[in-house]
């Protein structure tokens, strides 16, 4: 569990230019995600206004993290309108989800969603060049990542930094979430 000063926690087993690296080009990709859900918003004919949220969302390493959700998003659908905190998480394949449990235990106490797209492919460095074909998109409602967590074994992930995961299978997603594809910008 995170201390005061939770950079060696959120560190893990990179080096620091690593992990300064990886903040940054993670941040500006969850930017890219966030702004290309309010574009599908629109194709849908609703409004998201987006406000950031959390400790920072400028690519910069803070000292303390609170695991506050990145965004908190307005949908305005015409007739009502829906505002809750969002984490924004990416899975380049399409085969699985892998979540760290302490931060999915987090986003559960804020009451938060998580705004999560997948089959992106590897788009850390270039988030505009996605996989526009394979790309689908859904939102994890604070309820369903309750259950997620107690249907999903938890077990030590390497590429996580050796955390608390659990994995989602795909053929688990259509149970969880309406699944979206990203229309067509031509």
């Amino acid at each position: 569990m995170p201390s005061s000063d939770s950079t060696n926690y959120r560190k893990d087993i990179r080096t620091q230019e690593q992990f300064e690296q990886d903040i940054k080009l993670g941040t500006a990709k969850e930017k890219f995600l966030v702004k290309l859900f309010q574009k599908e918003c629109e194709y849908l004919g609703c409004k998201c206004i987006i406000v950031d949220n959390g400790v920072d969302n400028s690519g910069v390493i803070v000292k303390r993290s609170n695991c506050q959700p990145d965004y908190k998003l307005t949908i305005d659908i015409g007739v009502l309108k829906f505002t809750n905190l969002y984490e924004i998480k990416n899975s380049p394949v399409s085969t699985k989800w892998t979540f760290k449990c302490y931060d999915l235990k987090q986003y559960v106490n804020y009451n938060a969603n998580i705004l999560i797209f997948w089959g992106t492919g590897y788009i850390e460095k270039e988030p505009e060049k996605i996989d526009r074909v394979n790309t689908r998109w859904g939102i994890l409602e604070t309820c369903t990542i309750i259950k997620m967590l107690s249907t999903y074994k938890p077990y030590i992930e390497y590429k996580f930094g050796n955390k608390e995961c659990i994995q989602v299978p795909s053929k688990d997603f259509s149970k969880l979430l309406y699944i979206h594809r990203l229309h067509d910008e031509s």
